[in-house]
């Protein structure tokens, strides 16, 4: 991982964080806990898969390996990889352990577990001696990837529930308080 490529992380961890803190802001418990449809998640939810994906992805990130025949994602793909993560005219399901099942005892609990690993992934992102792209990992849903890849997954993902968050505070029934 060159310093351009640390550099581009970096900020879109940082962008991925301040997309759900705004998202969050001024948001009451009751509207935390609003479900737009039965098959949809609260806001808390999503927030909870949030810091359990944040912990998944980093342990990924650090048990990468060399891996012979694997082709790592080019980089001039990356922006283009980055703007994917947070569409969200593709939904994705998650796998069950990385599923909301209530672990947090609120949202402000679930948004400080959030920080500190989203702490963690900074400082791993800052000091990590090795070339992300020459590692791989297995992701649950898109196979081997790179860990540059995964990184990037890491530091988006974030966003892309933050614009969730968003979409739910537009229902009708969303409580006003």
């Amino acid at each position: 991982m060159n310093d351009a490529e640390r550099e581009f992380a970096n900020l879109q961890m940082i962008a991925g964080r301040n997309a759900l803190f705004q998202a969050l802001r001024g948001v009451s418990e009751a509207q935390s806990n609003f479900r737009p449809g039965f098959d949809c998640w609260s806001i808390s939810e999503c927030v909870e898969h949030v810091v359990l994906t944040e912990d998944v992805l980093l342990k990924m990130l650090r048990s990468g390996a060399a891996k012979p025949d694997g082709v790592p994602l080019a980089p001039d793909k990356d922006r283009r990889m980055a703007a994917a993560v947070v569409d969200r005219s593709r939904k994705v399901q998650a796998p069950d352990p990385i599923r909301p099942s209530g672990r947090f005892a609120s949202l402000p609990a679930a948004w400080e577990h959030f920080e500190k690993s989203r702490e963690a992934s900074v400082a791993y992102a800052r000091e990590c001696p090795h070339d992300l792209r020459a590692l791989f990992t297995l992701h649950p849903l898109l196979g081997h990837i790179d860990c540059y890849r995964c990184l990037l997954l890491l530091a988006l993902h974030p966003a892309r529930h933050a614009a969730q968050v968003e979409e739910i505070k537009q229902h009708p029934g969303y409580p006003k308080e």
